[in-house]
């Protein structure tokens, strides 16, 4: 409907890309000013040429009779939003290629991609953002890559973002179809044919490697990352390359600042070589490579700081089974039901039974903490774990189990206050949301609960249990639509996996038993 609009109006005015009048310099600073401040692109005086046409390109589409109308559209972020969205595409057409820049992609592909799957190896999860992804190619190069990198792929949990303020990009970089000057780098001609079908002179991504990258749109000078409602916390390495170049030094000083928010101690961000002095990455180390650099963040008190190690010990405290609705139920008053053998999915461990637990610390006795749990005895592990807690004070496993441990017993204030302190060692604690979520349930905090797991799942998205936990609170809360799509991303989780295999995370549970438990809750829920 609106492209009909636009022709109608286009032939009635008569007017065509060669037919719209020029700019005067008036005209350059209004709409220049206004794209710096929406955007923070910049066009300096020798762009000048570049910007005009770019700006009479996107004029010349929209049904405005002349500039000034054009102008006062735009400064509408209501009415003007389609024809803004028109203008930053005109304006911010951008061209790239699969592995741009060899000699940083050999520093990502033999160093910096390996030392982050060495670091992340326990937790078996990687968070990448490309901002600046533009028709996609960036991002799917980083998801080759990690294909080439780890033969066990399909184990991780692996998100990789790609994000741009160009939605003609983003629905190119969705389609996932190039053509042939997209591979004029020799990696990427060397595997291509390992990941792309052809079709005529076109070349389609495989989907095994487009279904590890989400696209958004996001406006890099907007304040809405690091966030979790953009996706855009805890990244293990961001790539902004030839980005910044648009941007003014203060607003690149900004992003860059935020860039440095967005990333875990120790991670890494990759920009182009055009980009500004070094003086606007100051808070980053730099590590030089052949031909190329990148920077890493390292916090100052990164050496005190210990590996996180997933913890597997059993939690016992249950996710309540979803309420049998009644003819008219009340959703929210049936948050507390009793557990069933269904939905009793404990955080689990498998050891033997102990027989002799360590008197002294002289050896690490975090084991026996495992086994002192999973048998029932929570006091005593209380009472070690207190006595660690003062010999390792920044050890975020000892803080969870301390969680875990109050949590059986009961005591739910401090359950969360140990949830609580492990984060501030270890930012994606899953188990202590996963904990913390529960003792927020157990305390009728229902809204801080769901909150908690949706970071489970955020973390790990392939963790059955979040989804199956979150699907239960939302339910809870009264939020079926919600609740419903937290048990089909539970069981799109499960889809492919052996019947008779446990669910990860859980102590006895097959993967066949979970599946019917949910299809039976959403066979109930649909009658509510």
């Amino acid at each position: 409907m609106k492209t009909e609009t636009l022709v109608t109006a286009n032939e009635r005015t008569g007017r065509s890309p060669k037919g719209v009048p020029s700019l005067g310099y008036g005209d350059y600073i209004r709409f220049s000013n206004l794209l710096l401040e929406r955007c923070g692109l910049y066009f300096t005086d020798n762009r000048r040429s570049e910007f005009e046409h770019r700006l009479l390109h996107a004029f010349s589409a929209s049904t405005c009779a002349d500039l000034d109308e054009f102008y006062n559209l735009l400064i509408d972020p209501i009415a003007g939003a389609l024809e803004m969205d028109l203008l930053v595409n005109a304006i911010t057409v951008s061209e790239s290629h699969f592995f741009r820049d060899t000699a940083q992609f050999n520093a990502l592909y033999t160093h910096v991609l390996p030392k982050i799957i060495e670091r992340k190896r326990a937790l078996h999860t990687l968070r990448i953002w490309s901002a600046g992804c533009a028709s996609g190619e960036e991002p799917y190069s980083i998801a080759i890559l990690l294909r080439e990198l780890l033969p066990d792929v399909e184990n991780w949990a692996i998100t990789i973002l790609g994000t741009d303020i160009n939605t003609d990009s983003l629905v190119r970089a969705r389609s996932a179809i190039y053509g042939s000057w997209a591979f004029r780098e020799e990696r990427a001609l060397q595997l291509r044919p390992r990941y792309f079908k052809q079709n005529n002179d076109r070349y389609e991504l495989s989907p095994i490697v487009r279904n590890m990258v989400t696209f958004n749109k996001l406006n890099l000078v907007e304040p809405c990352f690091p966030s979790y409602e953009t996706n855009t916390m805890s990244m293990d390495l961001v790539l902004c390359r030839n980005v910044t170049i648009y941007f003014n030094e203060d607003i690149t000083r900004w992003i860059v600042a935020r860039f440095y928010d967005a990333l875990v101690d120790g991670g890494w961000l990759a920009v182009g070589h055009s980009e500004p002095s070094l003086s606007v990455y100051r808070r980053f180390r730099v590590r030089n490579f052949p031909d190329t650099i990148l920077y890493q963040r390292l916090a100052q008190t990164a050496s005190l700081r210990r590996p996180f190690t997933k913890v597997t010990a059993p939690l016992r405290i249950p996710i309540p089974p979803p309420p049998i609705p009644n003819d008219t139920p009340n959703l929210v008053q049936q948050h507390t039901p009793q557990p069933t053998a269904d939905t009793c999915l404990p955080i689990p461990t498998v050891s033997p039974s102990p027989s002799v637990f360590p008197s002294s610390m002289e050896e690490d006795p975090l084991p026996q903490v495992h086994e002192l749990l999973e048998y029932g005895r929570s006091e005593d592990a209380v009472n070690v774990l207190l006595k660690l807690i003062q010999v390792r004070p920044n050890d975020a496993k000892i803080c969870i189990l301390l969680g875990q441990a109050y949590a059986n017993l009961g005591d739910w204030q401090e359950a969360e206050t140990w949830c609580r302190q492990a984060f501030k060692y270890d930012r994606l604690a899953l188990d202590a949301y996963y904990i913390l979520s529960l003792v927020l349930q157990h305390q009728d905090k229902l809204e801080q609960a769901i909150d908690s797991m949706k970071k489970v799942v955020y973390i790990d998205r392939n963790y059955i249990l979040g989804h199956y936990g979150l699907a239960n609170l939302y339910y809870a809360y009264g939020w079926l639509p919600q609740a419903q799509k937290s048990l089909d991303n539970a069981l799109r989780v499960l889809q492919g996996k052996p019947e008779e295999e446990t669910v990860t995370g859980s102590k006895s549970i097959t993967i066949k038993r979970l599946r019917e438990a949910i299809i039976r809750q959403q066979q109930a829920w649909s009658v509510a």
